[in-house]
């Protein structure tokens, strides 16, 4: 059975005079993922969520949440979208539990003030309910742009950098905040370029460039070096030397009792451990030969 995205953005171009920022741009997104949105600087992210939030009106393209197309200036159509693009902008003057009293009075919903006080210890903010907003440092503000998203029901919430401006224990209580509203059903689209955490978090990614999406996909594919494979054995000189004569597989590198192997398509990692345990070997295991997101992202883009 195949799953129906839950956003779909579909050819989507935006130009400002000459410079086109979305060239023809495609994504997909499935509900209860993680997706990372990466690109250099000027690739275009943050004219992309510009237009998810109808801040941007296209020049071409669609964009549809659910089976619901969004479109600029019906906010009805992007229900169940929220978050922030850059730093989520308050009232300075304000205390944050009034700034989300009048976010909620905006949208006609009446929350308790137990209910604003729950949102803000989630984020990790109830100690500072009654403190001006004005003097937030910006990962401060970044949380209670996630508070202010969470009073209402959501599906999809983007997120755009995150865990910028937070100290190191800010960044793990965020990653795991983003985490616990994944097992909650909530899908996360998550723009950074702190590459180490989107690749501990994020179940797919795509990497844009030049306005075009030029890779998407999940993220145990794009880091899995296809057909390599790392076996752990316990007589790694004699292993050598029985694979050595093996038409179907090259040895890549040995490191200690770890030996890499590429195999071609006739061969199975299944087959070469049984074929090492016939000949007295014993596989302590056996695991994908991965690459890291950077390298892999670097790679892509054309950085070396």
């Amino acid at each position: 059975m195949i799953m129906q995205a839950l956003l779909t953005v579909r050819n989507l171009t935006k130009r400002f005079g000459a410079f086109t920022a979305l060239d023809n741009l495609n994504m997909s997104l499935y509900p209860g993922e993680i997706y990372g949105l990466l690109g250099p600087n000027g690739a275009g992210k943050t004219t992309l969520l510009s237009t998810l939030f109808g801040l941007l009106l296209p020049d071409s393209g669609e964009i549809h949440l659910q089976d619901r197309r969004i479109e600029p200036g019906r906010p009805e159509t992007a229900r169940g979208l929220d978050g922030f693009v850059d730093t989520p902008s308050f009232f300075p003057h304000l205390s944050a539990i009034d700034n989300m009293r009048i976010s909620a009075r905006h949208r006609n919903h009446q929350l308790s003030e137990n209910d604003i006080l729950a949102q803000l210890e989630r984020v990790g903010l109830k100690h500072a309910a009654t403190r001006k907003v004005g003097g937030f440092s910006t990962g401060m503000k970044k949380r209670l742009g996630i508070a202010r998203a969470l009073m209402f029901p959501q599906t999809l919430l983007i997120l755009d950098e995150p865990t910028s401006g937070l100290d190191p224990n800010g960044v793990r209580e965020m990653r795991q905040l983003i985490l616990d509203l994944k097992k909650e059903g909530i899908s996360v689209l998550l723009s950074s370029h702190i590459l180490t955490e989107v690749e501990q978090i994020a179940d797919r990614v795509g990497i844009i460039d030049h306005g075009r999406m030029v890779r998407e996909d999940r993220l145990q594919a794009l880091t899995t070096t296809p057909n390599t494979y790392w076996f752990t054995v316990d007589a790694p000189t004699i292993a050598i030397s029985i694979l050595a004569t093996n038409d179907h597989l090259a040895i890549d590198r040995q490191e200690g009792n770890d030996i890499q192997i590429r195999l071609s398509p006739r061969i199975s990692p299944g087959e070469v451990n049984q074929l090492l345990m016939q000949n007295g070997v014993l596989v302590q295991g056996i695991r994908p030969e991965k690459s890291h997101l950077e390298d892999i992202f670097f790679r892509i883009i054309g950085v070396h």
